[in-house]
């Protein structure tokens, strides 16, 4: 794939010059000047690499356009898509991040301190109102303005707060990623244990549980769900208290963002927290996956029968797949519909294959939904209906699945269950094709 992002930025004609501030998995943030009515205005560029996602990329822009009524947030201004690129523009307010701000000046003291928590549980606040987790708290994601203002930056990743499909991908770092995730569950009580694992490391420039280096993720989730908190003793106590409340193993546990408020304004803590000893805890397991997975947590668990089926015990894989699939896991469930759909090493059921792909389908889980397509292409365990079939291609699709915008745009050229749209037929090849799909390259061929 030909990266021409500075090529794309070069041919916005209101983009006086740019400089680069930092390259992430899916997106990069250069500085700019933009030209506008009222002369060069500094702006803050985000450029989304992959925009193959649509709907999650939709749903961030309507999550902006909300924020922007906030003061608490970075102003977003405008999103264009140019070639295989969508560009973001927002007020420019600094460009050093909350990471880098401490590198440079040192730890905040306790007044910036609790200006940063007071305008980052605002900030959430909004977020969760909306029925939202933002899912990436981090000093990554906190930018430390010029003023003394903190803005929570990046709501790519923010999702509703419902056991889903989103929830259950454990891609890149997790190092400020609360112990539940490893369920699939992300609740507002997480975004609290996030934070408070930022706020240990404006205090003190380390990471909480010491985890700065780390990148094996597992390992990363080891030390959130059993280490305690590193040389907890050195900060003031009612530091030390808040810490501990907000990142307590049990979500239920965890201070809420109203009670956090209430403290900033008056410091009190629950008898449970003020009694609560801590037992150093900072080992780790020969092998995290086995441990992690031998005490229930549904990720790794996954991860144990995808490498049992990978090695072809299918009988351990299809076991361990039906214990996820029993707790909800999407991902596990739309497996077990795999296994019945091929009849290995269960006995063939289309029906019960349905069933399965019905139920991660429903936690928007986008393969699950490929998947009841065809069944509903083929009418096996379900009615036949070419209508149904399109839909669930289409959501799929809208969720970035390649082979899904491949047969979406075969629905559109032949009027399959929708009306025959050839341009929109074609912009869902180019879009597979563009990503790697090589069957979507040879459906463009057919129709240039």
């Amino acid at each position: 794939m030909h990266d021409n992002l500075i090529d794309v930025i070069e041919s916005q004609d209101d983009i006086v010059s740019f400089k680069p501030i930092s390259k992430g998995r899916s997106a990069s943030i250069f500085k700019i000047k933009q030209r506008s009515d009222k002369g060069h205005q500094k702006k803050l560029l985000r450029v989304i690499r992959n925009i193959s996602p649509h709907y999650q990329i939709r749903r961030e822009k309507d999550l902006l356009q909300y924020l922007n009524q906030f003061p608490e947030f970075i102003h977003f201004n405008e999103i264009r898509r140019d070639q295989f690129y969508y560009l973001q523009f927002f007020d420019y307010k600094g460009k050093r991040n909350l990471n880098s701000y401490v590198l440079e000046h040192g730890v905040l003291n306790d007044l910036d301190a609790k200006r940063m928590l007071r305008q980052i549980v605002c900030s959430l606040e909004h977020i969760h109102e909306v029925g939202f987790v933002h899912s990436e708290v981090s000093p990554e994601n906190i930018l430390a303005g010029k003023k003394g203002d903190f803005y929570l930056l990046d709501v790519s990743k923010a999702m509703p707060s419902l056991p889903s499909f989103e929830a259950e991908l454990i891609n890149g770092c997790h190092r400020f990623s609360a112990p539940e995730r490893l369920n699939g569950h992300l609740t507002e009580a997480s975004d609290v244990y996030s934070l408070g694992c930022t706020l240990y490391y404006a205090l003190t420039g380390n990471h909480i549980y010491r985890l700065n280096k780390s990148k094996n993720v597992l390992d990363q989730f080891w030390a959130h769900t059993h280490h305690s908190i590193r040389k907890l003793n050195r900060l003031p106590v009612l530091w030390r208290c808040l810490l501990t409340w907000m990142t307590q193993k049990d979500p239920a546990k965890r201070i809420t963002l109203s009670e956090l408020k209430k403290w900033l304004e008056e410091p009190t803590f629950p008898e449970l927290i003020r009694k609560q000893s801590v037992t150093a805890e900072h080992s780790y397991p020969e092998d995290a996956l086995t441990s992690l997975a031998d005490e229930h947590y549904l990720y790794p668990t996954f991860k144990q029968a995808l490498a049992a089926e990978l090695n072809g015990d299918l009988i351990t894989a299809f076991n361990l797949y039906e214990n996820c699939a029993f707790k909800g896991f999407s991902r596990a469930e739309n497996n077990l519909g795999l296994m019945y759909e091929k009849g290995e090493p269960v006995e063939q059921s289309f029906e019960m294959a349905a069933n399965m792909y019905k139920h991660a389908f429903e936690k928007g889980n986008p393969h699950a939904a490929f998947n009841l397509a065809r069944l509903f292409e083929a009418g096996l365990g379900v009615k036949q209906d070419d209508y149904k079939a399109y839909k669930l291609f289409e959501f799929s699709a809208l969720r970035g699945n390649l082979m899904a915008q491949n047969r979406l745009g075969e629905y559109l050229k032949n009027g399959k269950g929708v009306h025959k749209n050839t341009e929109q037929a074609k912009y869902w090849f180019s879009l597979a094709a563009y990503y790697g799909n090589q069957f979507a390259l040879n459906n463009l061929k057919l129709l240039s």
